[in-house]
């Protein structure tokens, strides 16, 4: 029995890892969706223990594996535990990576699996040996572990005296510290975090949960071997930060700055208007941090400025950085499209940055990506003007924008009490896939790839600008 099992799930993973990184992402997160869909809508799911709506179910099974939190149904009031359990479960395999979780199974199945297996994960983490990849592997699960016990720990006590039972606020803080290092910005309130929008405690472990899954896994990864080294050993050659780990740490911290002091100036004169300076401190600091794809909020985002929206909406744009379990075109895609700026504007033939030249191949990949999701939004964006006409297009535009970026904050198009069409659910569903697995992966999921051409044409000159 055990020989047949491990035979079965050792073909199960072959299958799913056989046909190049691209191809197997977009398949795993697409099997995982759909059998969470199928079971979302069974009545063990729902409390009322009626059939849920397949629509529906795919909506929340799509949000959840994306680790979006847009959401078309309560989370706490139409969802029963099983249901909650299951949306908890695909929050964590979409935010860990479902390759990463059958990478971890592939090991206990087996030592060693095909060469194509190993080519497969050694691309999808951009490492140059199987070695690294299963310790980069062993690293993500525990850094997971850990950062999300201490969250846990954090919020049960911080909110002990707001439950009857103590395993009610264990199971409310496990949900929300899963969810938040996720990314995911799924609650168990039907306000998400507005009632805790004055907690000290609760505003930084969700803040500091957020913004390490946004990271990425490699660049916590650089940091805690530096921060290894000026704390225990200081000898021997210090531990280099990459460029790709400077580039991410600059970025998110211009980011959050910048989101933080518009987010206070714009809203001291309106929603903030008379409010303590530490509520305005929190707010700022949350409102900022949110919008890096996570999705939780303290304050009713239908009542922030136009100003603040669209500001949210760039925020969103952008996401988190590559390697964690952020969405949107990521942190390290801006910094490169700004030193191509600077390049050209400085009249440089190459980008540059931290003293070091960026290749050419790099800077045509974020070309790319700027240019196929500005394409997948506004595609998106156009749809739902025509299936969602009566919405209007401030609230058709922020939750396209933030289904892209896999943010999970609304402004009335999606959410319990909204009249989205089913074709919009359907819409915004495939706007959070897109988002979540990025539009070159797609692309490169259904084209057929061609080895590298050896031969070069010669160049003309084309006037652009």
């Amino acid at each position: 029995m055990m020989q047949a099992t491990r035979k079965a799930g050792a073909s199960f993973l072959q299958l799913m890892f056989g046909g190049g990184a691209a191809r197997t992402a977009v398949a795993s997160f697409a099997t995982v969706i759909i059998l969470g869909a199928v079971v979302l809508a069974l009545p063990v799911s729902s409390k009322a223990r009626v059939w849920t709506s397949p629509v529906d179910a795919l909506f929340t099974a799509t949000s959840a594996v994306c680790v979006t939190g847009l959401l078309v149904k309560s989370t706490p009031d139409h969802w029963s535990l099983f249901g909650q359990l299951l949306i908890l479960a695909m929050i964590q395999a979409g935010g860990l990576g479902i390759m990463t979780l059958g990478a971890f199974v592939a090991i206990m199945f087996q030592k060693r699996l095909s060469m194509r297996f190993e080519a497969v994960m050694t691309d999808m983490v951009e490492s140059d040996s199987w070695e690294n990849v299963w310790t980069l592997i062993r690293f993500i699960c525990f850094l997971t572990l850990v950062a999300e016990a201490i969250g846990a720990v954090v919020l049960f006590f911080a909110w002990r005296g707001h439950f009857d039972s103590p395993w009610l606020c264990l199971y409310h803080s496990v949900f929300h510290a899963i969810s938040a290092f996720c990314n995911a910005g799924f609650s168990l309130n039907n306000n998400s975090l507005m009632d805790y929008a004055d907690s000290l405690p609760v505003n930084l472990i969700m803040c500091l949960l957020i913004v390490l899954g946004g990271l990425g896994f490699i660049v916590v990864r650089d940091v805690k071997h530096q921060m290894r080294w000026w704390v225990f050993s200081r000898r021997g050659r210090r531990p280099r930060l990459t460029g790709h780990s400077k580039l991410v740490l600059t970025m998110t911290a211009v980011l959050l700055l910048t989101g933080f002091f518009a987010v206070a100036i714009i809203e001291s004169h309106g929603l903030l208007a008379g409010a303590p300076l530490e509520r305005k401190v929190l707010t700022a600091m949350f409102q900022s941090v949110t919008p890096r794809t996570a999705g939780f909020n303290t304050v009713e985002i239908t009542a922030l400025a136009p100003s603040t929206a669209f500001l949210l909406m760039i925020l969103m744009y952008i996401g988190g950085s590559p390697g964690g379990t952020a969405g949107g075109i990521k942190t390290t895609t801006l910094g490169i499209m700004i030193a191509s700026i600077v390049a050209t504007l400085r009249g440089r033939s190459k980008a540059e940055m931290f003293h070091h030249s960026v290749p050419e191949e790099t800077v045509h990949r974020v070309a790319s990506i700027i240019l196929l999701s500005v394409a997948a939004l506004a595609t998106g964006l156009f749809l739902l003007l025509i299936t969602e006409r009566a919405a209007g297009f401030d609230k058709i535009a922020f939750d396209a924008i933030s289904a892209f970026g896999t943010v999970g904050l609304s402004r009335g198009l999606t959410g319990p009490d909204c009249a989205v069409t089913a074709w919009g659910k359907l819409i915004v569903a495939a706007l959070m896939f897109t988002g979540r697995l990025g539009p070159i992966t797609l692309v490169l999921s259904v084209a057929h790839l061609r080895e590298r051409a050896v031969y070069r044409y010669p160049e003309e000159q084309i006037v652009v600008g």
